[in-house]
């Protein structure tokens, strides 16, 4: 009609049309178009078909079609802003250091990714610049000269303080607000502990390549050196990659090649086994020292979805949980075990692929993490025998000590498996 061909004209009008239809087919929502061109929308120019939800209010639906679309508008353009301000830098700094272009094009992809999720969470954007030009520098210092790490790194905190930039870089990931801390009250104990000349030893699961990190900016602000002082057993990756070497450098670290990667490549097999007799020689004396805080992911590894895409504890090997307990028996100094369970795979998941070369693309979310400390575990009883006839699950009086050495490994790891549940249902927001 004339009217629809006067109002069809109106740039407005034709943006409102398009955003209901839009809204109308995604809500399965019928439209009377000459209706809709009136003045006043009468009540038949909306009509829902059978078995669905009454539909919004024209109003209230392209309120919430301009949030979402004014999300994505806004995350697009700010990585686009992003992205090449970050190349801008890079380009600038590659003339002064020589860095291959697989790690500039994947510190262009994780420091664009991370500087848009600080823009989106509406944080200070000039305090994580400055830090990013800090890190920047940092990588690229890494890559002209790569550090050498020992077997027992100890975290470098001067002339330039690898620890906080760390820390604060991490902090600019975490949605504080809503992270957690489940069982905080033990770290008391732990500390009492150390104080004491015992030795502490936290069995977790490992998700995020910034787990140390992440550890720190959730314990610093409620137990003030405990994290600073905690002994992480890591594995080369964090040490040979040139994006992950100025994190490593701030952290008290034990070098080690997994169980995963001591095999791959064949010919470095060797050479690899012996550094790791060397690490365990260290680790030895630590725990002979005593007074230390070790964390250890007995899965040798980072955790990975299942076929449904949800994350799962990776199973423990039993010989890694058995290592720490024959140390602390030889060292003769107290031990306490106790099961930590990490939420942090939505920051900074690690790659689908188990394996693949050093270098792995990096793309951060700003989330919410979370830890729960459990209960100490009395190990020694799991190697002398059963608690109780039947407990854990497969033990008997009769058991070998392997078997028994597999009931405790497999007891820890449920105790770690159902405190991260009770982490993900709480925080993971891609289950809500």
């Amino acid at each position: 009609s004339a009217r629809w061909r006067v109002r069809w004209k109106n740039p407005v009008t034709r943006m409102l049309l398009h955003l209901t239809l839009h809204l109308a087919l995604a809500a399965g929502v019928r439209l009377d178009a000459h209706a809709l061109c009136s003045p006043r929308v009468p009540k038949g120019a909306l009509s829902q078909r059978p078995r669905s939800a009454p539909p919004l209010m024209i109003v209230e639906q392209l309120r919430s079609l301009k949030e979402a679309v004014g999300s994505r508008v806004k995350g697009a353009a700010a990585a686009a802003i992003v992205e090449k301000k970050v190349s801008e830098k890079l380009a600038a700094a590659q003339e002064k250091y020589n860095v291959p272009d697989k790690y500039l094009n994947l510190m262009r992809s994780f420091f664009s990714s991370y500087m848009t999720e600080i823009y989106m969470a509406d944080r200070d954007m000039d305090k994580y610049e400055a830090l990013l030009t800090q890190l920047m520098k940092k990588v690229l210092e890494t890559a002209k000269e790569p550090y050498q790490f020992e077997p027992y790194h100890k975290a470098m905190r001067e002339p330039f303080d690898y620890y906080a930039l760390g820390n604060e870089f991490a902090e600019g990931m975490v949605a504080g607000q809503e992270s957690v801390v489940k069982g905080a009250e033990l770290i008391e104990t732990m500390q009492q502990q150390v104080a004491a000349g015992d030795n502490v030893v936290l069995f977790a699961n490992h998700q995020s390549e910034a787990d140390p990190q992440f550890f720190s900016v959730l314990l610093d602000p409620i137990a003030p050196g405990f994290a600073e002082s905690t002994i992480f057993v890591a594995g080369d990756r964090v040490t040979t990659d040139l994006l992950a070497m100025p994190f490593s450098m701030g952290r008290n670290l034990l070098c080690i090649f997994s169980k995963k990667h001591v095999d791959n490549p064949p010919e470095l097999k060797s050479k690899k086994q012996r550094h790791n007799r060397r690490v365990m020689k260290t680790m030895q004396e630590l725990f002979t020292e005593g007074g230390q805080v070790i964390w250890v992911a007995p899965s040798g590894g980072r955790d990975r979805p299942n076929a449904d895409g949800l994350y799962e504890v990776a199973p423990f090997d039993s010989k890694s949980v058995e290592m720490f307990r024959l140390m602390s028996d030889k060292a003769k100094r107290p031990a306490h075990f106790y099961p930590l369970s990490m939420f942090t795979y939505p920051i900074c998941p690690p790659p689908q692929q188990v394996g693949g070369a050093v270098g792995e693309v990096r793309n951060v979310k700003y989330h919410p993490a979370g830890l729960h400390f459990g209960e100490e575990v009395d190990l020694s009883t799991f190697a002398e025998g059963c608690v109780v006839e039947g407990f854990p699950e497969g033990c008997s009086t009769e058991s070998s000590r392997e078997l028994l050495r597999e009931a405790f490994s497999s007891h820890l790891h449920k105790i770690v498996s159902a405190n991260y549940q009770g982490l993900a249902q709480q925080l993971d927001k891609a289950l809500r």
